[in-house]
């Protein structure tokens, strides 16, 4: 019975050995970011043909995840929840400069925040044209589309169209997509979906009628790209992204391309809010308070967040939008 006794034994040890862990690997903190297996990203909208990737987590061993960017909700405000929100900046004192998408339903529009009323719109001119992000330069409005190769130029006090540009073609420099945009004092910079960020020379695509690119800098969170970056905000000498299909933003160094934080805004919208609308899109920064206004695809409300790190002039008043 020896060969049975040592079965037995053998049997033991390898259940045992089931349920632990590698004693290199330690347990994941409160904090770790849980990488997101490509089949559980939810299915694209039908407009929607951008590659799906998964977020940097705790699986990867070639990047170290950024920290997590403390904040704190300051207000929440009324959001159309029909705008296809697509960029987002602030327009003065208790208004904001929205840039909306959906083809026919594209449009650029100033809103009221603390009642989130148009004030006025505008649409593209032409139903074809599908708008994506928008940056203000002065009294210009500058407003990408998507797979149009257009972008738009508008007068800020009337919101006429005063001029137009094109996006480089092949096999010309890339991008082919306009995604996201914003201006960070010298230069605009752009997105196209992919982990490129461009930096383009505002006055010479005003001259030439196509974007001139001064230079280009690759995202990334160790040495692993991170591509999806849609729309942008420029903050603090640091550019801030959506990243498509997440409810994350990251924080980027323009020099570098390195992810040097992530914000995780999942959980602002309940339950019920969530089921209406769609992915997280839409960063503005409020300079004079020190606040960061996010709000989303279909979105019905509009949220005011303060960094933790940050020191704040004193904060607005809660106004719920329900």
């Amino acid at each position: 019975m020896n060969w049975l006794r040592w079965l037995v034994l053998v049997v033991i040890g390898l259940l045992a050995g089931c349920g632990s862990a590698p004693a290199n690997q330690p347990a994941p903190t409160p904090t770790t970011l849980i990488a997101i297996p490509l089949a559980e990203v939810p299915a694209p909208t039908p407009t929607a043909t951008h590659l799906l990737l998964p977020l940097v987590g705790a699986a990867d061993t070639t990047a170290q995840a950024p920290p997590l960017l403390p904040y704190r909700v300051v207000a929440s405000y009324p959001h159309d929840p029909r705008a296809w929100t697509q960029g987002l900046i602030v327009a003065g004192p208790g208004r904001l400069f929205e840039g909306t998408g959906d083809y026919a339903n594209s449009s650029l529009r100033e809103v009221e925040l603390e009642t989130g009323q148009v004030l006025r719109s505008v649409g593209l001119g032409d139903p074809a044209l599908y708008g994506e992000g928008i940056a203000r330069i002065g009294d210009r409005i500058f407003q990408l589309t998507w797979q149009n190769q257009r972008g738009l130029i508008y007068d800020v006090a009337t919101f006429n169209q005063i001029g137009s540009f094109t996006y480089p073609v092949p096999p010309a420099t890339m991008p082919r997509e306009g995604w996201g945009l914003t201006y960070d004092g010298s230069s605009l910079i752009m997105s196209d979906g992919t982990a490129t960020l461009y930096f383009i020379d505002p006055e010479a695509t005003v001259a030439t009628g196509q974007l001139v690119i001064e230079r280009t800098v690759t995202v990334r969170i160790g040495d692993q790209p991170r591509d999806r970056l849609n729309e942008l905000e420029y903050i603090n000498g640091a550019i801030f992204a959506n990243v498509w299909y997440s409810d994350q933003i990251v924080r980027i160094d323009p020099n570098t391309g390195q992810v040097t934080g992530i914000l995780d805004l999942s959980g602002l919208l309940s339950p019920t809010e969530r089921a209406a609308a769609d992915v997280l899109n839409g960063i503005a920064y409020d300079q004079e308070r020190g606040l960061i206004y996010v709000t989303g695809k279909y979105w019905p409300r509009l949220f005011a967040i303060a960094l933790e790190q940050t020191m704040y002039l004193p904060l607005i008043s809660n106004s719920e939008g329900q």
